[in-house]
């Protein structure tokens, strides 16, 4: 240009002011003149000291303006201007610092001087000074406290002159500068939506995001700015786009139209994003919780090849967005894992927690990251905030990474900043350390003493959360326990369907009683089953079933719910759902019959506790299911080196009291177990033995290796573990004399805590296995009488006949026997009759006839019932009434089936008892000749000699 060069080449020739009025003319005119600035800008420093205070300004705002770069002139002026500020009007004071703020120029000894001189004299500056003034240092980040108090004090009175450039800068200004001015922000909310309309993009945008960025709410200036903005969005520019965005997902504003205006305008943009703009429009749409799958899918695309410009928090933040919004995008995060595990010394706290963060909840796999975050957080865990230490240790729990030295620094920071944890912090830490299996001892001592007097802050799934944190860590916290069940009770209203389910769980694992929380769970849950996932009624269902918590109407509704949706259900659901209700015996056919049917096609994908189990179950409920247990034995026998001692013992339980014959899996069981005894608890051992017994399985090495293990840990057993061992070894016929002697002496002690069936089973076991214990028969003796009301038929018959078979002395066990049994001979089976009969005649019972009678007439009714042993059983009680009764023998009714009876019992081998055997024994020592076994025409077994007779 003609005059721009002409003015160069004199240059040299113009005074101070005609320097400034020069370059503010070209400034001001808009023209590119880069050689005539460059030519002021060689020729003013030297002059400097000559130039007045407008002269000054205007040669800043001038350079500022056109946008050159001269960095000894702003540094000469920065030199002059401070000892001549007082000369200085409103407007130089405003402009220079303008002009420096927008030149990017350091001065900040000119800024601490123009902060001195403009606070008393603001009274004299117009709204475009005042704005300046203050979007000029918070652009050039000075700090100014008492010049940002001072124009907050007058800038309100005057909103109504600033046009709409001031007021977005004066509040953009207050933003950045991050100065609390209530009033100043409240005036400006008030003033500016009425002249919306006259406001450019920038402004629209820059007074959003200033009023977010401040925290200010102001939900009527929101509303007009969203209604105003949508139909300008073509005049925005990306910065604009991406700053409205963010401003109204920071405030936490919504606005669907204004949002779904932005993802159409962005969208044609995007290509013009920087790395800021494309980070920030991710993240205000996923925290404003709006979907746009489209414009996700642009950032998607967009993004990769160009993270090498984003910066640490634009790689934190995008990662978070797609998260956050549940937006799979596996290459942009493979992307992001690659561009970031280079560059985690430049991350700060916050983007190295978010970053873990975002990885875990978008389930995405990045090994290499997380072990270089695992790597970079520790020494710096000190800058962490709570959250910050929370949501790291919560990622890597949640992606499943083991980073023991990583949750160990965590756990120590944690401990020296635990006060400060809200509510989702101190439960989110609780359930990492839980999940990743931690053991935190200290760290969750801590939180069980912090949480109790802050529940009422918690939401329903942080108070679910640290329940289900501290049962699954196995931590005793009984106060914190006591507190969530007392919170809870009152708030499950709150609680989504897990959160019900979670608790159940927690409470029943951690073995806490807490009636009043279940039964308030059992009535919330019940309406809502519907909303429940597949593991939520399982674990349901268990939780009730574990705490013995009767809950009839929660499992019926349960038991409806779940047959619809068992194709939902995994594995373990499935094994769980089937033995919880057969643990809290719920008679459920119809969900039994379906996880029959569902379970027999998927036995591949369940592990050998759910194989257990859900045989353990269908033989519990006594459910008939031989098509499940087939496949049960099928599948369990190749993998039993899978099962531990409890499964092994389970499954052995479950097939020998569904009375499922499955010879193969008995034989792999005893296999495995023989070896494995020392892993079993007294319980497995005493179970093991009873199937094998019940199941009438030769075994004897496993026996053996039972007796052997079982004799030294008896201290261990409680007392039906003690009967059942006595009584499946006799049943077995296993010869373990060791093993009975030990049980013998272990049981008088303990006969109180014996049920009825323990104390019958034990004798049943000692006489059966023909072993002599006559202390342990007296201490049975001593105790049973006082309880047989609570025995059943089978019970007192096996008391009986034990004692009989042991030529046991108990008068008064029989008498109390005869008259419990008199009251109950109708419940007997015709098993127990003939027992009960036999054991009578055996002790040669005197007392009355009557009970003798009454048996005999419920017996004859079952003659056919009985088998030729039975009815042998019979004919001795017919021998022994007409002996003591010989007068009331034809009426007796067992009479006129003698001849059967006595056939019977000639049917039979001689079985002579342990006394004959000994007295022939002693005829052969003293040499007296004798018939062993004589059988005479009633059918008796004796000793024979001359002239002599033993019996």
């Amino acid at each position: 240009m003609a005059l721009a060069d002409a003015c160069r080449r004199r240059v040299n020739e113009f005074n101070p002011q005609e320097l400034a009025n020069v370059a503010w003319a070209f400034a001001t005119a808009g023209i590119e003149a880069p050689q005539l600035f460059a030519a002021i800008a060689d020729a003013a420093p030297s002059l400097l000291g000559e130039f007045n205070p407008q002269g000054l300004a205007n040669m800043a705002w001038a350079f500022a303006t056109a946008g050159i770069e001269a960095p000894q002139l702003f540094a000469a002026i920065a030199s002059v201007a401070p000892s001549r500020l007082g000369e200085f009007n409103p407007q130089n004071l405003a402009n220079t610092a303008w002009a420096f703020a927008t030149a990017g120029i350091e001065a900040p000894q000119l800024f601490a001087a123009i902060a001195d001189a403009a606070p008393s004299r603001l009274g004299e500056f117009n709204p475009q000074e005042l704005a300046n003034a203050a979007w000029a240092f918070a652009t050039a980040r000075i700090e100014a406290p008492q010049l940002f108090a001072a124009i907050a004090d007058a800038a309100p009175s005057r909103l109504g002159e600033f046009n709409p450039q001031g007021l977005a800068n004066t509040a953009w200004a207050f933003a950045t500068a991050g100065i609390e001015a209530p009033q100043l922000f409240a005036a400006i909310a008030d003033a500016a939506p009425s002249r919306l309309g006259e406001f450019n993009p920038q402004g629209l945008a820059n007074t959003a995001w200033a009023f977010a960025t401040a925290g200010i709410e102001a939900p009527q200036l929101f509303a007009a700015i969203a209604d105003a903005a949508p139909s300008r969005l073509g005049e925005f520019n990306p910065q604009n786009l991406a700053n409205t965005a963010w401003a109204f997902a920071n405030a936490g504003i919504e606005a669907p139209q204004l949002f779904a205006a932005i993802a159409d305008a962005v969208l044609s943009w995007l290509g013009e994003f920087n790395p800021q703009g494309l980070a920030n429009t991710a993240w205000a749409f996923a925290t404003a919780g709006i979907e746009a799958p489209q414009l996700f899918a642009a950032i998607a695309d967009a993004a990769p090849s160009r993270l090498g410009e984003f910066n640490p928090q634009n790689l934190a933040n995008t990662a978070w967005a797609f998260a956050t919004a549940g937006i799979e995008a596996p290459q942009l995060f493979a992307a992001i894992a690659d561009a970031a595990s280079s560059r985690l010394g430049e991350f700060n706290p916050q983007e190295l927690a978010n970053t873990a963060w975002a990885f875990a909840t978008a389930g995405i796999e990045a090994p290499q990251l997380f072990a270089a975050i695992a790597d970079a957080a520790p020494s710096r865990l000190g800058e962490f905030n709570p959250q910050n230490l929370a949501n790291m240790a919560w990622a890597f729990a949640t992606a499943g990474i083991e980073a023991p030295q990583l949750f160990a620094a965590i756990a120590d920071a944690i401990s020296l900043q635990l006060g400060e944890f809200n509510p989702q912090n101190l439960a989110n830490t609780a359930w990492a350390f839980a999940t990743a299996g931690i053991e935190a001892p200290q760290l969750f001592a801590a939180i069980a003493g912090a949480a109790p007097s802050r529940l009422g802050e918690f939401n329903p799934q942080d108070l679910a959360n640290t329940a289900w944190a501290f049962a699954t860590a196995g931590i005793e916290a009984p106060q914190l326990f006591a507190a969530i069940a007392d919170e809870a009770a009152s708030r499950l209203g709150e609680f989504n369907p897990q959160g019900l389910a979670n608790t159940a769980w927690a409470f029943a694992t951690a073995r806490v009683e807490a009636p009043q929380l279940f039964a308030a769970i059992a009535g919330a849950a019940r309406s809502r089953l519907g909303e429940f996932k597949a593991q939520g009624l399982a674990n349901t269902a268990w939780a009730f079933s574990t705490a013995r918590i009767e809950a009839p109407q929660l499992f019926a509704a349960i038991a409806g719910a779940a047959l619809w949706r068992l194709g939902e259900f995994n594995s373990q659901n499935l094994a769980n759902t089937a033995w919880a209700f057969a643990t809290a015996r719920i008679e459920a056919p119809q969900l039994f019959a379906a996880i029959a049917g569902a379970a027999l096609w998927r036995l591949g994908e369940f592990n050998s506790q759910d194989l257990a189990n859900t045989a353990w179950a269908f033989a519990t409920a006594r459910i008939e299911a031989p098509q499940l247990f087939a496949a049960i034995a099928g599948a369990a026998s190749s993998r039993l080196g899978e099962f531990n001692s409890q499964d092994l013992a389970n499954t052995a339980w479950a097939f020998a009291t569904a009375r499922i014959e499955a010879p193969r899996l008995f034989a792999a069981i005893a296999g495995s177990a023989s070896s494995r005894l020392g892993e079993f608890n007294s319980q497995n051992l005493a179970n093991v033995a009873w199937a094998f017994a019940t199941a009438g399985i030769e075994a004897p090495q496993l026996f053996a290796a039972i007796a052997g293990a079982a004799s030294s840990r008896l201290g261990e057993f409680n007392s039906q573990n003690l009967a059942n061992t006595a009584w499946a070894f006799a049943t077995a016929g296993i010869e373990a004399p060791q093993l009975f002697a030990a049980i013998a002496g272990a049981v008088p002690s303990r006969l109180g805590e014996f049920n009825p069936q323990g104390l019958a089973n034990t004798a049943w076991a000692f006489a059966t296995a023909g072993i002599e214990a006559p202390q342990l028969f007296a201490a049975i003796a001593n105790v049973a009488p006082s309880r047989l009301g609570e025995f059943n038929p089978q019970g007192l018959a096996n008391t009986a006949w034990a004692f009989a078979t042991a030529g046991i002395e108990a008068p008064q066990l029989f008498a109390a026997i005869a008259d419990a049994a008199s009251l109950r001979l109708a419940e007997f089976n015709p098993q127990e009759l003939a027992n009960t009969a036999w054991a009578f005649a055996c002790v040669d019972w005197k007392k009355d006839s009557e009970f003798f009678a009454e048996l005999a007439s419920i017996a004859v009714t079952h003659l056919d019932a009985l088998d030729y042993r039975e009815l042998s059983q019979l004919h001795l009680a017919s021998l022994h009434f007409h002996l003591e009764w010989p007068d009331l023998h034809r009426n007796f009714p067992l009479s006129k089936h003698q001849q059967m009876l006595q056939e019977a019992y000639q049917r039979q081998d001689p079985s002579p008892s342990q006394l004959q055997r000994d007295v022939a024994t002693a005829l052969d020592r003293i040499g007296w000749t004798h018939v062993f076994e004589h059988v005479t025409e009633e059918g008796f077994a004796r000793s024979k000699s001359t002239g002599h007779t033993t019996t």
